[in-house]
This record gives C-alpha cells, structure tokens and sequence, in this order.
C-alpha cells in the first residue's frame, strides 16, 4: 500500500548537503569513517556535551546527520507501536519537527531492540524511516510527507518474531530496502520520488539483520547482501543476481576498500577480490560478532566479543600484540566502531566509549562514561559525536 501526500508550503530552510555528512548507517559509503578533524576526546553525560535532545520512546537505530539536520527515530508505547520520526537542529538540538504514525506490522522483538531498529538514510530530497514493523515512511527535510508503505499490506506474510534491524540505503533515486523474514523476504529497490517499486528480488526466507553494501565498480554498481549461508551481489539498477560467495554473516556488514570487499563474520573475515570470487587473505582470528568493523589508515579495526584488535590490510595479520579490552563490567558490544581525526571510538552498551590512537600500538586516549544504554552506532560531523542512546541524542563536540 503505498500513499502520496502532496506537499505543503515549504516553510523552513531545507537542508543542504556538506562533505561532512553521515547519511545512512556508518556513514558516508557504510565505512564507518569520517574525514572531520578536532574531534572530542573526553566527554561524559554533563561534560563537553554540547546539547541534547530526549527521544519520546526507545531507539536501538543511529542518528544519521545531512547538512544542518540532524534526523533521529524511536517507538513508544506498551507495544512499540507508536513510530516515530524527529529532525533536530544540529547546532542546537532544538526539535524541527516531530512526526508519529501508528504501526501496521507486528511489534515483536527481542527487549533489548526496539521497533526503531534500522536507521534511516538521507539525500537532497529527504529522509527514508523504515521501522521493524515493515513501514516505510518519506519525508522531505521540512517534515511533509513525501508517502508511506505499509510493507505488510503489500506483502502479508512478512514475518517480525525478533525483531528487525537491517537499514534501508540509497542509489541515485532507488531506496533500497532489505526486506529479510522467515515469510515474505525479498529485497526492493524502491522509486524515492512516489514511493513505488522499480524493481524487487526474492529473497530466501530466514531472520537476518544485514545492512546492504553498495560497491561501485568500473561499469556498474553492485548491492551486496550476506547471510550466514550466502553472500550474493545485484546489479543496483534491475536487481539481476551478479555473483554468490558462500555466507558470512547475520548482522555485521559488508565493507569496501577500493574495489576490494571485506565480508566479515563470526567465522572470521575474508577479503576478496573486486570480482567476488578470489580471496586476498582470510583470518579466523578477525571474527567481529554483531559488529561491523573498520578501515581506517590501512589497519582494519574489528571488535572480537568485548576487545578491539588492529590488523594489517593487505595481509590480514593482526598488529597489535594483543586485543585490548573496551568495556567493563558486563558490557556488551552492540555499535559498531567508528573512527576520525586519528582516532577509534567504541562504543558498549552500558554508555562506556573508549577513545584509541590509531596505530600499530593500542592505546587508549580516553575512557568515557555516557551512563545511558547505546545500542545504536554513533554519526561523526560538523567536529562532532552524534550519540544516540535509547532515549535521547547527544551532540559531543570538539575543541
């Protein structure tokens, strides 16, 4: 079902885009890496915090930052089934708009997730919200609603027992939404403008929490999705299956270098050739969980259970002498690294963030305590953290 709202009035300045956006999950190409400088070090809730902004419900998804906007979701309610979709100023926090829809899909999950599990992505004409309920909501930078879907009308055997996680990404004007159930499973490319589907793939039927890659090659562009059976690679612009590779993962995603990809895994990592087939090196020892990791300076950065380890690139062989612990306690490691500035912010889900120098000998910088729950990955721009915890945002800028 797909609905079209004519536009009002535009009555705020609408976004525009810088180089330092973070537009969709980890950011600019999903890498994870920024290229903003003066980056913070230390903060904590009240210290060097430059504001923040309470979320009317919980959030397990990431802020994601285009231009002066800061766009956020959360769900609420005694069954989650209240979505809603918030764009903030990113100077001040102050709310731009607020807007609320009522869930049409199941509202089951996990207790450690939320309906506002995938993040949403952004470019020049709006921001796309998809929630684990399987709506699907556009709206322009000014909060008018540009359409919604209600995937489940469309597709009612669309399954959501635990939850959903996987995070909607753009090509050109194609939203494509990773749809991954133990019903109806399939992945769409769908027209930004009016909401309709360009074109749509069947996918097979089981849970999986994958964030789509989109690697471009020198004649086309490819949409890589894994599961812990498959990895396989459409072509972005009529979704023909390219190439499949024997599984890597359920939650962590794809990431390119250059023309080369590295598929991560609780397995370990492997990084292949531009084709697809070839490998270039794999390590067991590189295995990441529910994290994806990171390339940053020709080290890869991976989060193993409750330690961070620094492997070369070209070879695979880790460089630290040894993992170095990031959390305390009981923490556990549901975001996913990122780094700038020559620095590797972790993230575990008590609130601690410790802050590594990048480079072939671990060291720790700063040993942060947000003392709220962070599940979601945070956003870098503008000189700044953007944190999302379950209930709020914080912005953590530099000096």
């Amino acid at each position: 079902m797909t609905i079209r709202i004519s536009l009002a009035p535009v009555l705020l300045t609408a976004a525009v885009a810088t180089a330092g956006d973070w537009p969709q999950f980890r950011g600019p190409n999903g890498s994870g890496v920024s290229d903003e400088t003066r980056l913070p070090t230390t903060w904590g809730p009240k210290d060097n915090v430059k504001w923040k902004a309470d979320v009317p419900g919980r959030s397990a998804a990431s802020p994601v930052v285009y231009g002066n906007r800061v766009y956020v979701t959360a769900a609420s309610g005694p069954l989650m089934d209240r979505l809603h979709a918030l764009c903030l100023d990113a100077e001040t926090g102050k709310v731009l708009w607020h807007r609320q829809m009522t869930a049409t899909g199941n509202t089951a999950c996990h207790p450690k997730s939320s309906m506002a599990a995938p993040t949403p992505c952004v470019n020049a004409d709006g921001v796309y919200c998809l929630y684990a309920t399987a709506d699907l909501a556009a709206f322009d930078h000014d909060g008018n609603l540009k359409w919604y879907r209600s995937l489940v009308t469309d597709y009612p055997d669309i399954s959501n027992q635990v939850g959903m996680g996987s995070s909607p990404i753009l090509w050109k004007d194609f939203l494509l939404v990773p749809m991954d159930t133990v019903g109806d499973s399939f992945l769409a490319a769908i027209d930004t403008k009016y909401g309709k589907n360009v074109w749509k793939v069947d996918r097979p039927k089981d849970t999986n929490w994958v964030t789509p890659t989109l690697r471009q090659t020198s004649d086309r562009a490819e949409i890589v999705f894994a599961t812990a059976k498959d990895t396989v690679a459409y072509n972005a612009a009529d979704g023909k299956k390219l190439w499949t590779n024997p599984g890597a993962a359920m939650v962590p995603t794809a990431i390119t270098v250059d023309d080369t990809l590295i598929m991560p895994g609780k397995g370990g990592m492997v990084r292949y050739q531009p084709d697809g087939a070839k490998e270039l090196w794999k390590s067991a020892k590189l295995s990441t969980g529910y994290t994806t990791p990171i390339v940053y300076k020709d080290r890869v950065y991976a989060l193993r259970g409750v330690t961070l380890t620094c492997a070369d690139l070209q070879t695979g062989k880790e460089v630290w002498p040894e993992p170095e612990r990031v959390t305390q306690g009981k923490g556990q490691m549901w975001a996913s690294p990122v780094a700038g500035d020559g620095k590797v912010y972790t993230f575990d889900d008590t609130g601690l963030c410790k802050v590594f120098a990048a480079g072939d000998q671990p060291k720790v910088l700063a040993t942060n305590d947000m003392k709220e729950e962070i599940l979601g990955t945070p956003a870098i721009a503008h000189g700044s953290l953007y944190i999302q915890t379950v209930k709020a945002v914080y912005c953590i800028k530099g000096k």
